[in-house]
């Protein structure tokens, strides 16, 4: 609407008319003379709003035709791979399931930017699976065999604290607040808030016993934690007594 109007006649010729007297549109030199109707109302109206329209010329339409030759995809599940940043993108998370973002960030030698464009582009298309999770965005691949049970751990042992109270529970199973801040080396309060917070994913079954409180890990969350152990190699640390737990957290399927 803001191009410039312009103009280009190749010629016009006005003369006086000869047909004085004579009723008008009659022929006067045997030309062809053909009634014209009038335009309808509306259009007039948007003609005399948009004068421009009369005279805009068709080359101005070009580059919404150039537009489809700039790298324009419209992105699906059936050819978002075809980025190479993307395969390698979903295969890290294939490996390392559960991660939240700012820790792939950390492994992923890419841009903010750009990763949170890649993985909002595989999520969005189904590649990916997130999970919030204590005001973070963990992220799993789409489809990968974890039930819900599996990935709430898999998301706790991804954090250090957690893990080694997950492993000591495991270990100790009975033991109270004072015993496993102790043995992990953490205070009291920061050993509670987190057993309040598996306690609520299920994870941990606390029974008071006289003026203690004494916690198990529940029996579901145990199996689990065998069937990881007979998947993983040996991985003995201070944070990790028992040497079922990998460095890197998790195991992947």
């Amino acid at each position: 609407m803001l191009l410039v109007a312009v103009a280009d006649a190749t010629e016009y010729t006005v003369r006086p008319s000869r047909n004085v007297g004579q009723e008008p549109g009659m022929s006067i030199s045997g030309e062809k003379v053909q009634e014209v109707d009038p335009i309808p109302l509306w259009l007039f109206l948007l003609l005399s709003v948009f004068p421009q329209l009369t005279a805009a010329p068709i080359e101005t339409l070009i580059p919404l035709k150039a537009a489809g030759y700039l790298g324009y995809k419209r992105i699906c599940k059936e050819n978002a791979l075809e980025s190479p940043q993307r395969r390698k993108i979903l295969r890290f998370v294939k490996r390392n399931p559960g991660l939240h973002f700012r820790e792939i960030l950390r492994r992923v030698p890419l841009t903010r930017g750009t990763l949170d464009y890649h993985m909002k582009t595989m999520e969005s298309v189904g590649l990916l699976k997130t999970i919030l999770e204590r005001g973070r965005t963990h992220y799993f691949v789409a489809g990968a065999p974890y039930s819900a049970e599996e990935e709430n751990l898999i998301i706790a042992l991804r954090n250090e604290s957690l893990r080694r109270i997950i492993t000591e529970i495991y270990l100790n199973q009975g033991a109270c607040n004072e015993e496993i801040a102790e043995d992990v080396e953490l205070s009291g309060v920061t050993v509670y808030e987190h057993i309040r917070y598996l306690e609520d994913l299920g994870v941990v079954i606390a029974e008071r016993d006289g003026r203690c409180v004494r916690y198990t890990l529940a029996e579901n969350y145990s199996r689990i934690l065998m069937d990881m152990r007979t998947r993983l190699k040996p991985a003995r640390s201070a944070a990790d007594p028992a040497g079922w737990i990998s460095p890197g957290g998790v195991p992947s399927r």
